[in-house]
């Protein structure tokens, strides 16, 4: 599973390698990531009794939680194209920047900071910001397609992103 998990990982952050540098600087993160977590698993499975098992373990946590973040923004950044709008781009900021500090949260709780009782709700309010953000993405560039398919022009507020 962890395998899988991993190269799955692998393959989101590839589809920036192709592309300009800061977004295949993501990419190639988020396999270093994946790679790191496929260490960390394998560590534990052929060395179930490790001195530092626990720390191995908060490692993998929070390895996970930021390869998720990067699978994330990876998948993303290879779905926006030049002719989107810039409100595509936007949403698509706003959601890799909520769903990458959720990632910094959690990867804090992993790595044995003290959980307060008020840190769900900024964790649970960045993961639905992050969700909703994702899904108008694609739905804002459906409807601006549509738009421009209908009106047969492009007017000044709806310039796609250069």
């Amino acid at each position: 599973l962890a395998a899988a998990l991993c190269t799955i990982g692998g393959l989101a952050g590839s589809t920036l390698l192709s592309l300009e540098n800061r977004k295949r600087r993501v990419g190639e993160t988020t396999i270093g990531l994946a790679q790191l977590v496929l260490l960390l698993a394998l560590v534990l499975i052929w060395i179930p009794g490790a001195p530092d098992a626990d720390a191995i373990w908060r490692a993998l946590g929070v390895t996970s939680a930021l390869m998720l973040a990067g699978v994330h923004a990876s998948l993303l950044l290879s779905r926006l194209d030049a002719d989107d709008l810039r409100a595509g781009h936007r949403l698509g900021q706003v959601a890799i920047g909520c769903a990458t500090s959720a990632a910094l949260l959690i990867s804090g709780l992993f790595a044995g900071a003290p959980i307060a009782s008020g840190v769900w709700r900024p964790f649970g309010v960045l993961v639905v910001l992050a969700v909703l953000n994702t899904l108008l993405v694609p739905l804002a560039r459906r409807i601006a397609r549509e738009d421009q398919r209908a009106s047969g022009n492009r007017s000044e507020s709806a310039r796609p992103c250069a």
